[in-house]
C-alpha cells in the first residue's frame, strides 16, 4: 500500500520550534525536610501536623526492642516493639505520647507493647499519625479517628 502526501500551502514548510525546557523542581522530600531525622520536629515540613508533640512530664519505663523502618506512597512510617512492665491502657498512653514526640519526623508509628518478664506475651497496641499522610499510611480511609494525633488499646 502506498500513499502520496501533498503540501498544499502557499509557504515553506517549517520545522516545529522546540518548546522552552526549564529545569524541574526539587521534590518535597529533597527541600522540606531538616538534614537529619533526629534533628527533625514537628516543624520542619510544611505539611499539617496532628495532635501535640509535647512529652508528657512523667513516662514509665520502656524499651524498644525492635524498630522497622517503611515508606509507602511518600509516607514514611516505622513499627516498634516496645518491652515495658505496665500493663494499664494510661500507661500506654503516656509512653505512646513520648513516642510520637520522639518520632514526631515520621508520618506514621506503629507500636506494639509486650512485657519480657512474664511469658511473650502480647499486652497492646498504639498506632501514631503525625502526618495526613500518617493517616492513610495506618489505613484510616476517612480521615484521622480523633485530633490527638495516636489511639492506644490495651490487651484484656
Amino acid at each position: 500500500m502506498a500513499g502520496l502526501l501533498w503540501w498544499e500551502g502557499d509557504g515553506p514548510l517549517r520545522a516545529v520550534t522546540a518548546p522552552e525546557l526549564r529545569a524541574a523542581p526539587e521534590p518535597f522530600a529533597a527541600t522540606d525536610l531538616a538534614s537529619t531525622e533526629e534533628e527533625a520536629g514537628p516543624k520542619t515540613r510544611t505539611e499539617q501536623q496532628i495532635g501535640s508533640f509535647e512529652r508528657p512530664e512523667r513516662v514509665p519505663e520502656y524499651e524498644i526492642l525492635d524498630e522497622r523502618r517503611n515508606e509507602r506512597d511518600g509516607a514514611r512510617g516505622a513499627w516498634l516493639m516496645v518491652d515495658t512492665r505496665s500493663h494499664g491502657e494510661e500507661d500506654y498512653v503516656l509512653i505512646t505520647r513520648h513516642l510520637k514526640a520522639r518520632y514526631a519526623y515520621l508520618d506514621a508509628v506503629s507500636v506494639e507493647f509486650i512485657d519480657l518478664t512474664e511469658t511473650l506475651r502480647y499486652n497492646g497496641a498504639a498506632v501514631i499519625f503525625n502526618t495526613p499522610a500518617g493517616v492513610g499510611y495506618i489505613g484510616y480511609v476517612y480521615g484521622p479517628p480523633n485530633a490527638r494525633g495516636y489511639d492506644v488499646r490495651a490487651a484484656d
